[in-house]
C-alpha cells in the first residue's frame, strides 16, 4: 500500500480553531497525493478538528461529518480527526473518508496528560476497495507502553484479532513532540514487532504556539518524526531516519517496496 504521510506545520494545525475545516486546502493535498499514485493520506492528530479556550466550538459527531462530506470525493481514502461531540461525550476522534463516505469513526483510547475527553473501548478495523488499516491515536501507542498498566497488552491483542500484520498497517496520528526519542520509538518497534505490521506515524513539523507543562519545564508540540516502522530480517526499521524528518512535507511510504520519499508541501 501506498501511504502519504502528510507532516503539516503545527502552526497550520492550530489555526483551524478559527478558520473551521479548510476544505480547500484539504483538497488541494489531496490531489497532489493522488498525483502520486497512493491509496492512502494521513494527516495529524487534530486535523482539522482541533480545540482551543479562546476560539471555536467542539463540533458535534454528525456537524463533524456532514463538514468531512463537503471535501470533493477523491479515489484515495484519507485519515482525519479531531474532537467532537458524541452527545454529551467530548471525543478525540479518527475518521476514515474514501469517495465522499465516512467510515465509523475511530475514538481515542487513552488520554496524555490533562487531555480531557471520553475515552473510547474498542479498536477499529477500516477496509476498502482490498486495503485494510487500524488506526491509533498519540498516547495510545506510547503512553500504555511507558506506563505499563495492561492496556498496552489488551489493545495489542485487539489489534492482533483484527488482523494487524504486513497487509494491514496501523496508522497513527499525533500533534506530538520527541517523536524519535526512546519514549516514542521503543512502543512503536515494539507494536511492529509484535504485530509483525508497519506501524506508520503522522505528526507535525515545526514549533507549536500551544504550551504544555512537563517536568517543571514549559515545552512545545513538534518537532517531526513521521515515517514507517517495521521489523524485517530480525531487524527494526524506520524511514525516514531522524535528521530528515523533520521538516514539513508529504512523506511518501510504501508497506510492500523499500521505497519512500518526501516532498515539500504546496502553498
Amino acid at each position: 500500500m501506498r501511504i502519504a504521510l502528510f507532516q503539516l506545520r503545527a502552526r497550520e494545525v492550530e489555526a483551524c480553531a478559527s478558520t473551521n475545516v479548510p476544505i480547500e486546502r484539504i483538497a488541494q493535498l489531496l490531489t497532489m497525493a493522488d498525483e502520486q499514485n497512493t491509496d492512502l493520506a494521513v494527516f495529524p492528530e487534530g486535523f482539522p478538528f482541533i480545540t482551543s479556550c479562546e476560539v471555536g466550538a467542539v463540533p458535534s459527531l454528525d456537524a463533524a461529518i456532514l463538514a468531512l462530506q463537503k471535501i470533493p470525493p477523491h479515489s484515495l481514502a484519507y485519515i482525519v480527526g479531531g474532537y467532537v461531540m458524541d452527545g454529551p461525550y467530548q471525543r478525540n476522534a479518527s475518521f476514515l473518508v474514501h469517495e465522499g463516505q465516512v467510515h465509523t469513526p475511530y475514538f481515542k483510547r487513552v488520554p496524555w496528560l490533562d487531555e480531557v475527553f471520553q475515552p473510547g473501548t474498542a479498536l477499529v478495523r477500516w477496509s476498502w476497495y482490498g486495503h485494510q488499516v487500524i488506526p491509533l491515536i498519540c498516547a495510545d501507542v506510547c503512553v500504555p507502553w511507558n506506563e505499563p498498566d495492561g492496556r498496552a497488552a489488551q489493545m495489542l491483542g485487539e489489534a492482533a484479532a483484527l488482523g494487524a500484520g504486513p497487509s494491514c498497517p496501523i496508522i497513527v496520528s499525533t500533534f506530538g513532540a520527541d517523536l524519535r526519542t526512546p519514549y516514542w520509538t521503543n512502543p512503536l518497534q515494539a507494536w511492529a514487532r509484535a504485530c509483525n505490521a508497519p506501524i506508520l506515524v503522522s505528526a507535525i513539523a515545526g514549533r507549536s504556539a500551544t504550551a504544555f507543562m512537563e517536568g517543571g519545564k514549559q515545552r512545545y508540540f513538534g518537532g517531526g518524526g513521521s515515517g514507517m516502522y517495521w521489523f524485517e530480517d530480525g531487524q527494526d526499521h524506520v524511514w525516514p531516519s531522524t535528521k530528515d524528518s523533520r521538516v514539513a512535507g508529504m512523506y511518501l511510504v510504501d508497506t510492500l517496496e523499500p521505497e519512500s520519499r518526501w516532498l515539500p508541501l504546496r502553498r
